[in-house]
């Protein structure tokens, strides 16, 4: 267990509530990927406003390096707001529920409890190194993440059924077995 992982959560807990793991984000190849295409954009936004260009060519290349600059920053903002809520984003499993502590400012705590879970309301599954815990939902394709959001815990105004995910575990195999494990020791 992750001791940081541990202060943060152990507040939160029930009454007879035990503690049998909890953990937190590590950074995944996504966050590589995004890094990798933050410097690939601005370096070609580099490169189109180094080229000379005819006069009417000229004009749209400042535009689009403009443009570029802009993408640019709105990635890097992106950036940080996700690696912010990673980075202040802490997961616990008890022998009750599911505890996901996360927050830029004030940290907001959400429980899901194991007897909803492999029933119609609510399913978990593992999908690399996420667990993700989601309701019934009649749309196909759903993001897996929002720009600007809380990875773990999507915005309610997005109308999406219930969903909550544990990121970038460590070992996703062994929390999403002791997960279903509790959950089947409450039925």
């Amino acid at each position: 267990m992750d001791p940081e992982a541990a202060a943060v959560i152990t507040p939160h807990l029930l009454a007879r509530e035990n503690l049998l793991w909890c953990g937190r984000p590590h950074d995944t190849t996504a966050l590589r990927w995004r890094a990798g295409a933050i410097i690939v954009v601005g370096i070609a936004a580099l490169v189109l406003r180094s080229i000379p260009l005819d006069s009417s060519l000229a004009e749209r290349a400042d535009l689009n390096s403009i443009l570029l600059a802009v993408l640019v920053c709105v990635l890097i903002a992106e950036a940080i707001v996700f690696h912010s809520y990673l980075s202040n984003t802490f997961y616990g499993v008890t022998n009750q529920r599911v505890i996901i502590v996360s927050g830029l400012r004030e940290p907001e705590v959400v429980g899901v409890l194991l007897d909803r879970l492999n029933t119609p309301q609510l399913r978990v599954q593992r999908v690399h190194r996420h667990i993700e815990l989601r309701g019934r939902s009649e749309k196909m394709v759903q993001p897996s993440y929002l720009p600007f959001t809380n990875p773990s815990v999507p915005p309610d105004w997005i109308g999406w059924p219930e969903c909550y995910r544990l990121l970038a575990l460590e070992d996703s195999r062994h929390v999403c077995d002791l997960i279903i494990e509790s959950a089947h020791k409450l039925e």
